[in-house]
């Protein structure tokens, strides 16, 4: 690229952009109608990107990831030939699968990603479309992210000949950790304006230690330092204003994160300000659903991993399950919730266990967050009640007859049941 002419090198990017809009266009608009059709597969025996996606044309992809361009002002190569590259692989038809299998297996695609993952002084959107194709490949081939960590092992041997120095467990985990930390703490302030990049990118390296850990294929456990360093920048992501949108779906990247973050962390997030953030995300979630007033597709999506991610640290610290807990049930309207439990409960109707049979929640105003979590319980969308019920369930200290003092044996028999606690009616299913 260095001895190009500017002309060549312009064209050439263009070139390159042709070639991932082709795909994208192709994936996304021509397959995806024969797909749905009856036509049988002689559509796809002369599929226009075959030679796009190519060993060779892969190959080339991965090569150009590697070369620098001769001026700032001179068109980002690297970038075009890294969506390529990802269009090339994303999909799920046999040719993508195809075209994904020799990346990983036979032109060492992971190689060059760990290479241009690590170099230094790249621009942004550079780097962000390098994770795209990162976290595409570890979440779709297990095996990717131990060949990244291989890669760089054999990076750090390089460099340890150099200096002398050689960290004996720094792996993929590591390398998408300390460019989450530059993402966050870079100048100007995180997120920065609206052409600012970084929310995306961080976005982009959460979803991607997630695929890591979910697969667990990775080579090395984090080391107490990396998980340290991780719940610094995810406590600094919540403490976050919601400036707009683009935080709030950092947020929510984190939150999927901690899905699979170790019980221990339920005291460190406590302990940095961290257990707060997660519940207003919480009541935003459940505002906007309750709000919509039906129930859509993408309801779970919206409010599960919160639910699951509260339940799981209340659960593991006392001190937070009681944080979550006065959120949701107020100490300030306790008082008068106790009188009408007394009552209620002195009146000894009974269902097996359960000492109370209030068809109704006691106190639940309308508009309040238990009445909003109490509305989800008997959602259309089975995910969406089961998770709600569950953090309830938590939150009234899996006390049957608590929990339907708190919300109603109406909206409690169904997962009452579930729990072998009452009996449900014959053909109801649980």
């Amino acid at each position: 690229l260095v001895g190009m002419k500017c002309d060549n090198l312009s064209l050439l990017a263009e070139l390159l952009r042709a070639a991932g809009l082709f795909m994208r266009w192709f994936g996304q608009v021509i397959q995806p109608s024969f797909e749905s059709s009856d036509a049988n597969d002689n559509h796809f025996s002369n599929n226009p990107t075959t030679r796009l996606k190519c060993r060779g044309m892969l190959l080339l992809y991965c090569k150009i990831l590697e070369m620098e361009t001769p001026t700032i002002e001179s068109p980002d190569i690297p970038r075009f030939s890294s969506i390529c590259l990802f269009r090339a692989t994303y999909g799920n038809d046999d040719l993508t699968v195809s075209a994904r299998k020799t990346v990983v297996e036979s032109i060492d695609g992971c190689v060059f990603l760990v290479n241009a993952l690590t170099k230094r002084d790249q621009p942004i959107p550079r780097l962000f479309s390098v994770l795209r194709n990162v976290h595409h490949l570890v979440s779709t081939v297990p095996a990717s992210a131990a060949l990244m960590d291989k890669a760089i092992d054999s990076l750090n041997e390089k460099t340890s000949s150099n200096d002398g120095e050689f960290e004996s467990k720094y792996g993929l985990v590591e390398v998408l950790v300390d460019n989450l930390t530059w993402t966050v703490q870079s100048l100007p302030p995180f997120p920065g304006d609206k052409s600012d990049r970084r929310s995306e990118m961080a976005s982009e390296i959460l979803r991607s230690l997630f695929a890591v850990d979910v697969r667990r294929a990775s080579k090395y456990l984090p080391s107490n330092d990396t998980m340290t360093k991780i719940g610094v920048i995810l406590c600094d992501l919540l403490k976050l204003p919601n400036v707009d949108d683009r935080v709030h779906q950092c947020k929510l990247a984190v939150v999927a994160l901690l899905l699979n973050a170790p019980e221990e962390y339920s005291g460190y997030l406590l302990a940095n300000g961290g257990i707060i953030p997660l519940i207003d995300i919480m009541k935003y979630q459940a505002s906007a659903i309750i709000a919509r007033k039906r129930s859509r597709p993408d309801d779970a999506a919206s409010i599960v991993p919160i639910m699951l991610v509260l339940g799981k640290l209340a659960q593991a610290n006392e001190t937070v399950l009681k944080m979550i807990r006065d959120e949701v049930f107020p100490l300030d309207a306790e008082k008068a919730f106790e009188e009408m439990a007394f009552a209620e409960v002195t009146k000894k109707k009974s269902e097996g266990k359960v000492k109370a049979k209030n068809m109704a929640p006691l106190d639940a105003p309308i508009g309040t967050l238990r009445w909003k979590l109490i509305r989800l319980m008997t959602w259309t969308e089975s995910n969406v009640k089961r998770s709600v019920c569950e953090l309830l369930w938590t939150l009234c200290g899996q006390d049957s007859t608590q929990f339907i003092l708190r919300t109603g044996f109406g909206n409690a028999i169904h997962f009452l049941g579930i729990k072998g606690i009452v009996n449900l009616p014959a053909g109801v299913d649980t």
